[in-house]
């Protein structure tokens, strides 16, 4: 199985790329179950359906950059609620994906004497995503 560096990995939202990345979290699709038991279920066992899908969220973290087109998007994007196209895009035509997103948080980091002041934020994906 071929392995792919993560290095390289890019991610837009609202078509504007986010720079100075240090971690781009992973797509976590979720689902409900629905108890589907009956009275005469096979040996004692629960049965169960699958409800609703939840694709989850996916958390970004990196260095500020009060110029970059991208984390400014991100704060726009916080401020006014919309959900955007987000597409992540992994190197070596390794593939990646694609879905909408709202800006669920957007945070600045700390300031330490011997840090950088790093930034956060969280994209609430908005329904399904598309491996590609």
């Amino acid at each position: 199985m071929a392995k792919t560096r993560a290095l390289g990995t890019t991610i837009t939202f609202n078509a504007k790329t986010i720079g100075s990345l240090t971690s781009i979290g992973e797509i976590t699709p979720d689902s409900e179950e629905l108890d589907a038991t009956t009275l005469d279920s096979q040996g004692g066992y629960r049965e169960f359906l699958q409800g609703f899908k939840d694709s989850g969220e996916v958390t970004l973290s990196g260095y500020y950059d009060k110029d970059d087109a991208g984390q400014q998007a991100l704060i726009t994007g916080y401020g006014n609620g919309e959900a955007k196209a987000v597409s992540i895009t992994f190197p070596e035509s390794a593939g990646g994906a694609t879905f909408n997103a709202y800006v669920k948080s957007f945070t600045l980091g700390a300031a330490d004497v011997d840090g950088i002041v790093g930034f956060g934020a969280t994209l609430r994906i908005s329904g399904v995503v598309t491996a590609n």
